[in-house]
């Protein structure tokens, strides 16, 4: 069976469609209600948070990051974005002002706040990622991410490097939030065919939704974004296994397949499995 649903729009670095939405009667049995809420929820904070890790990589990058001739990372900034150096304080502020829509129909109001060791991708180079008044469609993002780069590895032609949230929330209109920590390991490899760059991610998080369901994720098998997909909008991971835990207790295992460009993976849950293909 597959169950059709839109797709969950976010960017380069999301390093974070990492979970599903499901919204048919056909699902129920496999995910509870209550269930169903951390899966939607949980893709949503995870987008929200991971999208600060593009628009910092593409600030720097306009900057004089090294990679920028090997790589070519697009914004999705409004027309009118400010994007503000301050190299004194080693610090860029990313304004989107009292909102604007982008180019690809995201509503964002606020600032991103980047505080850097230094601008460039050498080893122990540090980015801490803060945000100010920040809203994602109408979600109000608050917290501290953490970007620590380890180096290159030049027989592997990728970058190594860490992503932690610290003290994450998302609060919803209606005052109600989600709060998330974690911790996970991304290599970028540079580009070596008409596929463009290759993301593999590793690690895991936890946190509680806005309903107070505590949940966690594990990343069993690396997940995989090819550029050639994402850049065709497909934000789903090409490859890779993910672990969810509910309560403690009641565990998912997502799978998103072999390397397809194909915007379709599966859920297992007490031996039954439930095929999914976005929109």
């Amino acid at each position: 069976m597959k169950v059709k649903h839109p797709q969950i729009p976010t960017f380069l670095f999301a390093l974070g469609i990492i979970f599903l939405i499901f919204s048919c009667e056909q699902t129920e049995e496999l995910l509870p209600q209550q269930d169903n809420a951390v899966l939607k929820e949980e893709a949503q904070v995870n987008a929200a948070f991971d999208e600060a890790d593009f628009f910092t990589l593409s600030a720097m990058q306009s900057n004089g990051l090294g990679l920028r001739t090997t790589m070519d990372i697009q914004s999705d900034f409004c027309a009118d974005t400010k994007v503000d150096f301050f190299p004194n304080n080693k610090a860029i502020v990313i304004n989107f002002g009292a909102g604007c829509k982008s180019p690809k129909g995201i509503t964002r109001k606020g600032k991103i706040m980047i505080y850097y060791s230094a601008l460039s991708f050498d080893s122990n180079t540090e980015i801490t990622i803060a945000f100010d008044g920040y809203e994602v469609n109408g979600l109000k993002i608050e917290g501290r991410r953490r970007l620590i780069f380890e180096g290159f590895n030049a027989e592997g032609k990728f970058f190594l490097f860490q992503t932690v949230i610290s003290a994450g929330k998302v609060t919803w209109p209606d005052g109600t939030f989600a709060t998330l920590e974690g911790e996970h390991i991304k290599k970028l490899f540079l580009p070596i065919d008409s596929n463009g760059f290759k993301l593999e991610v590793t690690g895991g998080a936890g946190g509680k939704t806005r309903l107070g369901i505590p949940f966690r994720t594990s990343i069993e098998k690396k997940l995989v974004f090819i550029q050639s997909c994402t850049d065709k909008g497909n934000w789903v991971p090409s490859s890779g296994n993910l672990e969810l835990t509910v309560n403690a207790d009641s565990k998912y295992l997502i799978d998103y397949g072999n390397g397809e460009c194909d915007k379709i993976a599966s859920v297992t849950h007490d031996g039954k499995t439930v095929s999914v293909q976005f929109d």
